[in-house]
């Protein structure tokens, strides 16, 4: 009886680590990454015009309505998320999600770009994007 048991969780714990490698190699296209972050653009634009100057945070663009929610960004090698990370600089730590750079002395101060060094399907970094 427990060598079945044994047998079974053997079993159970290969097909889920097979399940999270498979999960974590795979990703978006570079497509829909871009339209997606086009989005986080379009909505950032919109409220900087409003305000006339980029939030100190994008949690504020969500606050303010223009964007109901970050879209869910799932890079290969990364795990899915749909969180902003506030950074002050343009600074790439190849998380695999949504960066956005919130100080007002940045030279690239309102820009939501994708943090990740690793190339796409093309061979073009995500993080220049």
């Amino acid at each position: 009886m427990n060598k079945t048991i044994s047998a079974i969780l053997a079993f159970c714990l290969a097909l889920g680590a097979a399940w999270g490698a498979r999960y974590y190699g795979s990703g978006m296209e570079a497509a829909e990454v871009i339209r997606k972050l086009s989005g986080l653009r379009m909505a950032l634009a919109f409220y900087t015009l409003e305000h006339k100057t980029a939030p100190s945070a994008f949690e504020d663009v969500l606050r303010d309505g223009k964007l109901e929610a970050a879209p869910r960004l799932k890079l290969p090698g990364h795990f899915g998320s749909s969180a902003v990370r506030n950074t002050p600089s343009f600074e790439i730590r190849d998380s695999g999600g949504w960066a956005y750079v919130n100080d007002p002395r940045a030279p690239r101060f309102g820009l939501v770009f994708i943090d990740c060094w690793h190339p796409d399907e093309k061979g073009r970094y995500w993080s220049e994007f």
